[in-house]
């Protein structure tokens, strides 16, 4: 046998066997899978509001089931109020996406009714009427035990209110939800809400509006998803579909002065419209770290600790010179996230560099590269090429099929087979 090919058999037996060393010590047990768990799908946290844009052209149901799963998933109750003209193509579409609408419903568990019958029960929208309900029903679903209620109304293109946006509005930004008005409706924890608006038919102006008075994410503390431009707000960049990205492992090449925060940005962005699960592995107190800190996704921080720690809901600390934990951190987290799509940033490989040096990076980034090999992982490698000798350079880029760049005049395609 060639001496070179033993050395690295010898080598990737040594890694696998450390990986299932630390995996079943201490009592059998890694510790780490307590640490590790799947992170809320569309990025939406207790006591948030989100609204949401979409066109006839969205896959808004895919969002739209995923939201309701985990409402249910987690112990909660779950409303979705439709326009009345989907009442049939909703349902069908939510058994599609695995959602047994007909026994939630039995249950209690999920509450389905259409905008007429929520709002216009005699023909005719009253404001206080339908806060006075929606109350109550929060009320009604704290005395069953229920841990969170999730609102999901689908305002379409306000037909219902003959497109006078405006009354709704004043009903959900009305102060008798127990906040001043003007701020957006700010709920406890016990309550997630998801409004969404069919904006196909509006223009510029009328979008622009309606953002404006519902907050649109610039108004604490309503956020904004965006399922028309955010689809494919990475992927498009580098002249792909969504549907060419997946699956792909790139290097991402970026200079320190750019602003390639930017770009990653959109990659979580892309990730939270196709309704895929989100994780980042990057330096404690990077520019990726803080550009990201308002997400709700989980990170794995690499500082220097010696085990991994938690250290808030979603940030884990792990141990920056340890290549093996790094290992079977993300091992553990492809374990974790099998139902969906992943999409993980590594940032970055010229941390770990400096770190561990050539020869553990190239070993890990290789061996990484084999546990992502499945096509329901997609993930970004960063790296500064400027930071490195030549040689460094090249034989990190010979372990990536696809290879981008991000300068200061934005991105820049190397190669995509």
């Amino acid at each position: 046998m060639d001496i070179a090919l033993y050395v690295s058999l010898l080598v990737l037996l040594v890694s696998v066997i450390a990986v299932f060393f630390i995996r079943h010590k201490r009592g059998g047990r890694y510790y780490l899978s307590k640490l590790v768990k799947a992170d809320p799908i569309l990025n939406m946290r207790k006591g948030e509001v989100a609204i949401t844009l979409y066109t006839s052209a969205a896959d808004k149901m895919k969002v739209f089931s995923a939201f309701i799963h985990e409402g249910i998933k987690n112990g909660g109750l779950v409303e979705y109020i439709y326009p009345d003209e989907e009442s049939e193509i909703v349902r069908a579409k939510l058994k599609e996406h695995g959602i047994d609408v007909e026994k939630y419903e039995k249950r209690g568990t999920l509450l389905m009714r259409s905008l007429a019958e929520y709002y216009l029960p005699d023909g005719n929208f009253d404001k206080d009427r339908a806060v006075k309900k929606g109350l109550h029903e929060r009320t009604k679903a704290r005395i069953k035990g229920y841990g969170h209620i999730r609102e999901l109304i689908d305002v379409g293109d306000f037909s219902f209110l003959n497109s006078q946006w405006k009354k709704y509005l004043n009903y959900w930004d009305d102060p008798k939800w127990g906040v001043p008005s003007g701020v957006g409706i700010l709920y406890e924890p016990f309550i997630m809400e998801l409004t969404a608006i069919n904006v196909g038919g509006m223009s510029e102006a009328q979008v622009a509006e309606i953002l404006k008075a519902f907050g649109g994410g610039r108004v604490a503390p309503t956020k904004l998803i965006d399922l028309i431009e955010w689809k494919e707000a990475f992927s498009k960049s580098v002249g792909l579909t969504h549907e060419q990205m997946l699956g792909r492992k790139f290097l991402v090449e970026f200079e320190p002065t750019s602003t390639y925060e930017k770009p990653i940005k959109d990659f979580v962005k892309e990730a939270l419209a196709n309704v895929e699960s989100i994780l980042t592995f990057t330096p404690r107190g990077s520019v990726i770290h803080t550009s990201l800190a308002e997400q709700p996704i989980n990170f794995f921080l690499m500082s220097s600790v010696s085990a991994p720690k938690m250290i808030t809901e979603n940030e884990i600390l792990l141990p920056a010179n340890n290549t093996t934990l790094i290992l079977d951190s993300l091992n553990k987290v492809l374990e974790t996230h099998t139902s969906t799509n992943v999409c993980l940033v590594f940032d970055s490989l010229s941390e770990l560099l400096i770190s561990v040096g050539l020869e553990k990076t190239y070993k890990f980034t290789k061996y990484a590269l084999e546990m992502l090999a499945p096509q329901w992982v997609t993930a970004l490698f960063l790296f500064n090429p400027n930071a490195h000798d030549l040689k460094t350079v090249s034989s990190l880029k010979s372990l990536f099929r696809d290879q981008l760049a991000y300068r200061k005049d934005g991105m820049h395609v190397i190669r995509i087979p």
